[in-house]
């Protein structure tokens, strides 16, 4: 039966039982949280947007002085990942997380910049990228601050920040929260990118916002005019546009966009959301994707 099926991670080319112990006790992802991470969906046994992934994980892995291994080119990534796929079994929607880490000793000076690379596969619930036809109701969490900085595009083990946002989503009873920067702007969510809608106009915040370098968000930025809306990729957000937006939602490389119902008493439409995830899908899915499947 599939809940008795073993599972497989990766670790530098190697297969390992997700319930055997292969990490050190002094790995530097648990210690200080070195290291880069890419969550990337799957499906069949081909990841997807595995070139913007893959860009962005070496974009993060120089940030950080970390050795890009000669090996670790993107077709021997889109290699691994199929061969994990095939390895577990997943070949509908799964997700693929990757982390790259430096390898140990040296405390707060690294000894070396050598890494090592893990991979596991989780299977999804839903098939491509379910739109929520329930809005989500969220709050804006303002205790903690997302500091502005070159890192703070980065997905990284440090993820305090986020972790507090989802305690105070759980004692508020909403389904997500939107984070604030230093200047008090909207940056993003717990673990999603922002966007308003205003017309046929999207605002995103920008980099220089502190918010991470979203695939989806890359996507949506990059095919806006092409489906036939225009977008402001460098936006500064003030809490007040929220009253102003005529719809807002948020986009991950998981589930895509998913639409805001509510911003606190504020109630938004779905007529371009709902538009951009159908168009989304079919980009992202092209020979699996078909009108009306949702998930």
């Amino acid at each position: 039966m599939e809940k008795d099926r073993r599972n497989y991670i990766w670790l530098n080319g190697q297969f390992f039982l997700s319930n055997q112990p292969v990490l050190d006790a002094d790995n530097r992802f648990f210690h200080y949280g070195d290291g880069v991470l890419e969550t990337i969906h799957a499906y069949g046994t081909e990841g997807r947007h595995l070139t913007l992934h893959y860009e962005r994980l070496i974009r993060g892995m120089k940030m950080l002085n970390l050795d890009i291994p000669a090996y670790f080119s993107a077709d021997f990534l889109a290699k691994e990942i199929s061969r994990l796929l095939n390895k577990n079994r997943h070949y509908r929607s799964t997700a693929i997380r990757l982390s790259v880490y430096r390898n140990p000793s040296g405390g707060f000076i690294p000894a070396n910049n050598t890494v090592s690379i893990l991979m596991h596969s989780t299977p999804l619930d839903h098939d491509f990228y379910p739109y929520n036809t329930k809005g989500l109701i969220v709050d804006i969490y303002t205790e903690i601050k997302k500091p502005i900085n070159v890192l703070s595009a980065l997905e990284t083990s440090n993820s305090l920040l986020y972790i507090m946002a989802g305690i105070f989503r759980d004692k508020f009873g909403v389904d997500d929260c939107l984070l604030i920067n230093e200047q008090n702007r909207l940056v993003e969510s717990i673990s999603s990118n922002l966007f308003l809608v205003f017309g046929d106009q999207l605002y995103t915040p920008g980099l220089t916002e502190g918010c991470k370098d979203g695939i989806v968000r890359q996507l949506l930025v990059g095919k806006a005019a092409e489906w036939g809306y225009k977008i402001y990729p460098r936006a500064q957000i003030d809490t007040d546009m929220l009253v102003k937006a005529d719809e807002v939602f948020i986009t991950d490389a998981i589930s895509g966009i998913r639409w805001i119902v509510g911003v606190r008493h504020k109630r938004y439409f779905n007529k371009v959301s709902s538009e951009l995830s159908l168009l989304l899908n079919r980009h992202t899915f092209p020979n699996q994707f078909k009108d009306g499947l949702m998930g």
